[in-house]
């Protein structure tokens, strides 16, 4: 893929992302533009995890809280497409072309169609895939909590891939087999939403004429959200899904009782446990959180419970994700219900 300069890609972008309160300057700047340059969404897990990740790093940046719902899609926009292709050398290189019900691109491939996405103007680099930018956040910013100590570096690496590769997406988009437990406003907007997409591709893959990139681009997402109308509708792979997060939950537990202290590694807060308060935190939000709290579950645990209230009570996960502009209450948060949501 030729390289671009990525100046003339954000400004183009950024002209068609213009409400004030999505497009904003987060944190202390000194008086200077910020160096990073993100693009995310409020509800978005993976955006969870960055916004945590320039909080805990103490790290100011121009935040683009940009619309994914229907009918707008502002991330299916060619503008944004052709910014976010910048960042695919960062990932796996393959374009996405299925669907597992997961976020992660080294298992999925290169979404040109997602968020977030971050523009390092200092190092003129954009960054596409959301576990990688988090580590290179802690990479190249001296400030804030160290969160990849070198010592257990490995080990905080496996715990990120855990959280990583379990299928949250398929969890948001796809009604649960015996009872569907999702926040009512979620089963509503999602029982359209893989159409709504797919034309979205459509119509905007017509705007940009014989470009082969942003052509293949919009192909390749509209192959993942046909084959992701199909996982979600299928009750068969919803139960695995289920499954799959019962032993998550529970080797959790096994690990939070191998080190014994108050964060996963002991007394360190670290990029993992940055990681695993967003994992958490939408388990509970979807209705799921009855695996680790409810006593009738096998995966019942209180070490689980009161990690995840640790982590709930962290102040810079408090005001990334839980006390977020927009981001929508869950009636299964009831001691969240301050937040503004959705109507």
């Amino acid at each position: 893929m030729s390289q671009t300069r990525i100046g003339p890609l954000v400004e183009a972008i950024n002209a068609r992302l213009t409400d004030p309160s999505r497009n904003r300057i987060v944190g202390e700047t000194a008086g200077k533009p910020p160096r990073f340059e993100l693009y995310h969404m409020f509800l978005s897990l993976c955006s969870y995890k960055l916004r945590t990740t320039l909080a805990e790093k103490e790290a100011a940046y121009f935040s683009h809280d940009v619309d994914i719902f229907p009918p707008e899609i502002q991330n299916y926009y060619p503008e944004y497409v052709k910014l976010r292709l910048q960042g695919r050398e960062d990932t796996t290189g393959n374009l996405v072309n299925g669907y597992t019900g997961r976020s992660s691109t080294e298992t999925e491939g290169f979404d040109p169609c997602v968020v977030p996405t971050l523009v390092d103007h200092e190092a003129e680099k954009v960054l596409a895939n959301s576990k990688r930018i988090c580590v290179y956040l802690d990479s190249v910013l001296d400030s804030g909590t160290k969160l990849i100590p070198q010592d257990i570096e490995d080990d905080i690496i496996h715990q990120l891939d855990v959280v990583d590769r379990t299928p949250h997406v398929a969890a948001l988009y796809g009604p649960h087999p015996d009872k569907d437990v999702r926040p009512a406003f979620m089963q509503k907007s999602m029982v359209v939403v893989h159409d709504a997409k797919i034309a979205k591709c459509r119509e905007n893959m017509a705007l940009v004429g014989d470009d082969p990139e942003l052509i293949a681009a919009y192909e390749h997402k509209i192959a993942k959200e046909a084959a992701a109308k199909l996982f979600v509708r299928t009750e068969a792979r919803m139960r695995d899904v289920i499954q799959e997060f019962r032993d998550i939950i529970e080797q959790l537990d096994k690990d939070l009782k191998a080190t014994g202290g108050e964060w996963l590694f002991g007394d360190r807060f670290t990029l993992a446990d940055v990681f695993w308060a967003c994992s958490l935190y939408r388990i509970r939000w979807l209705g799921l959180g009855y695996i680790f709290e409810s006593e009738d579950s096998p995966q019942y645990s209180r070490r689980v419970s009161a990690y995840c209230g640790r982590l709930m009570d962290r102040p810079s996960f408090r005001r990334s994700v839980i006390d977020w502009p927009l981001h929508p209450p869950s009636e299964h948060l009831p001691e969240y219900h301050q937040v503004g949501g959705l109507t």
